[in-house]
């Protein structure tokens, strides 16, 4: 049963921070777009609280499951933060990316043992 239980703890979590790595690609668009340096400073700031929020879901994703893609992902949201700020968006895009494809390593693996265990 706790197998059970943390399968979909995990693929819950995974899930909801994949959808908001996305989320955080779209908003990074837009900031790259901005040429006004007090607009820039204003999203960049946004972007870095949107960050910070990501990042303590991750580490709550990690306490509660412990799988350890969540600190791959969270590696990767460190990265992204360091690269808007230097304004190297393609290499903070590429940052996203990655820690998408980690939290999506989570979904698979946890709906597989969930398929397994025919709750899907």
């Amino acid at each position: 049963m706790i197998m059970k239980r943390n399968d979909i703890i995990s693929y819950q979590f995974a899930e909801r921070i994949k959808s908001a790595l996305i989320i955080g690609s779209k908003m990074l668009t837009v900031v790259e777009t901005l040429n006004k340096e007090s607009e820039l400073e204003g999203a960049k700031k946004a972007m870095f609280a949107f960050f910070d929020g990501l990042s303590t879901e991750t580490g709550i994703a990690l306490n509660a499951t412990g799988m350890q893609e969540f600190v791959l992902v969270e590696e990767k949201v460190t990265q992204v933060k360091r690269k808007i700020e230097e304004e190297d968006y393609d290499e903070a895009h590429a940052n996203l990316g990655r820690a998408v494809s980690h939290a999506t390593t989570v979904c698979d693996r946890t709906m597989r043992a969930l398929m397994e265990k025919g709750l899907i």
